[in-house]
């Protein structure tokens, strides 16, 4: 463990993704001073990416007129279940890591305290602590993007299970005779989804705005959530179907989670969420209620996130605050 410094009150948080990695420096009361983003660059292996969190966490701190030593800790999500107790990611599929010790390959680079947890626990933590499910008892958080994510928030705490994969609504599966790739939320949820289910019924709608998207080549990279937002906006009959259908069973999944844990609401956040706004989260509102049991269970709230993409860093820092620094 790194050693003890006169506290500062500052905290960094950091979102790490499997394409960008966003930093914040966040004081006692919660507020961002500064920010940074740079791409991941996991191509270039474990010790290039933490190169890149180092460098990014001393941008963000010269921007917040501070120094990296002066922080009181680091927390960071990582897009993986994560052993929290030793700070190991246990398997983070779009960086290529398994079983990554990466608190302790943290705390010897930067000489302070680190907390590792997944992504989207700590992008729940942030809108349970300081956004859409502040004063709640309890959540569910639910994050719609490249993927599907979730945390839940039980009594006040990050609920996480004995074998650290608590929450993973994406990987419940949806339709047991589905085929390969057909089966969980995320396969037929996620923005990836989403575009998979395009391709496959643009032959029966020809003057789908999204024929172009649709045929560009991989070298224009991907199809980002707000260009199905704006097809969506616009009417577009396919896009309406597709994000239609995904929203239902969405909304089926969480009511399956809800009738389960009974928990007094859900946020929906990421990029599809963020891009898509209230149309879609009124779609998986009406899909939760027509199936969540009971009757009772229909008084659940299910809002839309408001942290955006700073969620992640208010929530990381406010976990290292309460694990490291309130007990240090």
């Amino acid at each position: 463990m790194a050693r003890r410094r006169k506290r500062s009150g500052l905290v960094a948080g950091v979102d790490l993704g499997g394409t960008k990695v966003t930093f914040g420096i966040v004081n006692e009361d919660g507020k961002i001073l500064a920010m940074d983003k740079r791409k991941t660059k996991a191509t270039t292996g474990i010790e290039g990416v933490l190169d890149r969190v180092v460098e990014g966490l001393e941008r963000a701190c010269t921007e917040a007129e501070s120094e990296l030593g002066d922080l009181d800790a680091v927390g960071i999500g990582a897009p993986s279940a994560v052993d929290f107790e030793e700070g190991v990611v246990i398997h983070a599929g779009n960086l290529g890591w398994k079983n990554v010790p990466l608190r302790r390959l943290l705390e010897d680079r930067l000489d302070l305290p680190v907390l590792v947890d997944n992504d989207v626990n700590v992008a729940a933590w942030g809108e349970f602590t300081a956004g859409a499910a502040r004063g709640w008892p309890d959540a569910l958080g639910v994050w719609v993007g490249t993927g599907i994510g979730s945390g839940l928030i039980l009594g006040g705490n990050v609920w996480r299970g004995a074998f650290h994969t608590a929450g993973e609504l994406g990987q419940m599966v949806l339709q047991p005779r589905g085929g390969l790739g057909r089966r969980t939320v995320e396969e037929h949820c996620s923005r990836l989804a989403m575009i998979r289910s395009m391709e496959t019924l643009i032959g029966s709608h020809p003057q789908s705005r999204m024929r172009t998207a649709l045929s560009r080549t991989p070298e224009a990279g991907p199809i980002g959530s707000s260009v199905i937002a704006d097809a969506y906006r616009a009417g577009d009959e396919l896009v309406l179907r597709v994000v239609d259908d995904a929203a239902d069973l969405l909304g089926l999944a969480i009511a399956n989670a809800v009738t389960l844990l009974s928990v007094r609401g859900v946020v929906l956040g990421g990029g599809v969420t963020d891009a898509l706004g209230k149309p879609f989260v009124e779609r998986v509102r009406e899909s939760f209620e027509w199936h969540v049991f009971p009757a009772t269970l229909r008084k659940c709230r299910i809002v839309a996130a408001d942290l955006g993409d700073s969620a992640g860093i208010v929530g990381a820092a406010a976990l290292a605050r309460a694990h490291i620094v309130g007990r240090g």
